[in-house]
């Protein structure tokens, strides 16, 4: 399934469940009490038009936009996003006001980023998504990849948790724990993040670009981590939430660590391997067909001699 046939599948998905939420306030009154914001139900239900409307009839629009490939697809999808970022901000603030809300709270977050994320996938803005890295001596790539890196790190594995942990607190949400979780926690996750060290190492000394789609690598690499699974900084990426998650026993911060894979597989993967294979060819294709995205082969991928003459593969020249 490619990204237009799953943003079809998801917006026609997120149209069928805002009918069904809706039904579900309506005619089951005593599901209001996790909803509501604040003492009565008319904040609540004040939202039943623009749910319906610009939601739910904006979904299923862009759903069938999207299916039907339409040049109206990216439009619809920008509309239903905006439409959601505004009332997930709206759900934000008024929790924050209220302390009430929560619920609708940490439901909106994550559809909005499921909708804008899509929009971004299939709009013309894609195509700046993914730009070569300029020619560079290699202490500058490096610097640019340890600067991306403490950036993402600290955004996504401390920053968003931090966050969430806060959201869970509010719904009232237990933590699982169990004897030696932080020890297990704090093994795994410096294990995971060498991986994903590494792999950067390799990028940037090997492939001379950074993880950053907007600054790729300029050779194809299938050295390292990489002869043995396609994507080893996702699997770090994930491996790392899903350490976090470990860590704080947060069911919510496992969920978005599971979510991020998701995202990444649905959407950027695809939209990822189609700007590779246009970049690299035969080489690239080759190597896709002989090491498997998520599950590491066992022996490392073993050039083929056509592409070991390739220019768009560069093999080290030393240990890296």
């Amino acid at each position: 399934m490619n990204v237009r046939q799953s943003s079809a599948v998801y917006f026609a998905f997120q149209s069928a469940a805002v009918v069904v939420w809706w039904l579900l306030l309506i005619f089951f009154p005593e599901s209001r009490a996790y909803f509501r914001m604040g003492d009565s139900d008319a904040t609540l239900f004040a939202f039943w038009l623009p749910d319906l409307l610009l939601i739910g009839v904006g979904s299923f629009a862009a759903a069938t936009l999207c299916y039907a490939d339409s040049k109206l697809a990216s439009a619809a999808m920008w509309f239903v996003a905006g439409a959601i970022s505004y009332a997930a901000l709206y759900c934000l603030a008024f929790a924050l006001l209220n302390d009430s809300g929560w619920l609708g709270v940490a439901l909106m977050f994550p559809t909005m980023l499921w909708s804008g994320v899509f929009a971004v996938a299939l709009s013309k803005s894609k195509d700046f998504m993914f730009r070569t890295a300029a020619v560079a001596a290699t202490n500058w790539i490096l610097t640019k990849t340890a600067i991306q890196i403490v950036v993402v790190w600290t955004l996504i594995l401390f920053i968003i948790p931090y966050f969430i942990l806060q959201l869970e607190e509010k719904l009232g949400i237990g933590r699982f724990t169990f004897s030696g979780q932080k020890t297990l926690a704090a093994i795994l996750f410096v294990t995971i993040s060498l991986l994903g060290l590494s792999s950067a190492n390799v990028m940037s000394k090997i492939g001379r670009g950074t993880p950053l789609p907007l600054d790729a690598a300029r050779n194809l690499v299938i050295v390292g981590a990489y002869a043995y699974v396609r994507n080893p900084m996702a699997i770090s990426g994930v491996g790392q939430g899903l350490t976090v998650a470990l860590w704080t026993g947060s069911p919510l911060v496992l969920i978005y660590a599971l979510m991020g894979g998701a995202i990444w597989q649905v959407i950027f993967r695809p939209l990822e391997e189609e700007d590779l294979g246009q970049r690299f060819g035969t080489d690239y294709e080759n190597y896709r067909r002989n090491v498997r995205c998520w599950i590491p082969h066992l022996q490392p991928y073993q050039i083929e001699a056509t592409a070991a003459s390739s220019n768009s593969i560069e093999l080290p020249s030393g240990k890296i």
